[in-house]
């Protein structure tokens, strides 16, 4: 990877993206946890993070709407002649890095099947999701055949991404930072990221009362 010797730092991620990012490797994170820690006593707080784990994915939906510049979904457009670029040392001073779009729309994609899923796996014994009983059991036996086989793909994403970071952190390359700062080096003339808290607040707010809803139904 190469940057221009014109590459500036700017604003990219904007708070509620960063404050996003966090909550959702928490939560992936426990949820992995106490999914395979094979404890029963730990299935109800797995239970819980999937929940919170399909709340942070629908406000990540309606941020990409109504997000920061570089939040919305126009700005994740995979291009296989971009990765290949990026690999074959290219510059890459844009706000998304080309294998970077495709990493994140991955990882999106499975845990949101992961959590989908999710709620219709049983155990049938101990451990239920809320749409067993609503579902077929043709559909409860796919759901969770794939629960059990799609977090696989989870942990890869994962450990991509985590090794992405040591390989730039090595090479010296601050884009490591940019979740915690939200600023990395960009070309000259991109322009910092505008956002709004406002909408963030009512975004966060939407997606807590549809959660809620939600398992007021279920219950």
């Amino acid at each position: 990877m190469q940057m221009q010797s014109n590459s500036t730092e700017q604003l990219i991620w904007e708070w509620p993206l960063r404050c996003w990012h966090w909550l959702f490797a928490l939560c992936v994170t426990g949820s992995l946890a106490t999914g395979l820690s094979g404890d029963i006593g730990l299935m109800e707080w797995h239970l819980r993070l999937g929940y919170c784990v399909l709340g942070l994915l629908l406000f990540r939906v309606l941020w990409g709407f109504v997000g920061g510049t570089y939040s919305r979904w126009v700005q994740y457009r995979p291009s296989w002649s971009g990765i290949v670029t990026h690999f074959r040392g290219g510059v890459d001073d844009l706000a998304h890095t080309a294998p970077g779009i495709g990493l994140t729309l991955f990882l999106l994609v499975v845990v949101l099947l992961q959590a989908l899923s999710g709620l219709f796996t049983t155990d049938d014994i101990f451990v239920e999701g809320p749409l067993v009983r609503s579902a077929s059991d043709d559909l409860v036996s796919a759901m969770t055949a794939q629960h059990h086989r799609v977090f696989w793909l989870v942990i890869a994403a994962i450990a991509i991404h985590l090794t992405a970071h040591v390989v730039y952190s090595v090479r010296g390359s601050r884009m490591s930072l940019s979740m915690f700062t939200g600023r990395k080096p960009v070309r000259a003339g991109v322009v910092p990221t505008q956002a709004s808290g406002l909408r963030a607040l009512g975004s966060a707010g939407l997606v807590l009362l549809l959660v809620w809803g939600f398992l007021e139904l279920m219950a």
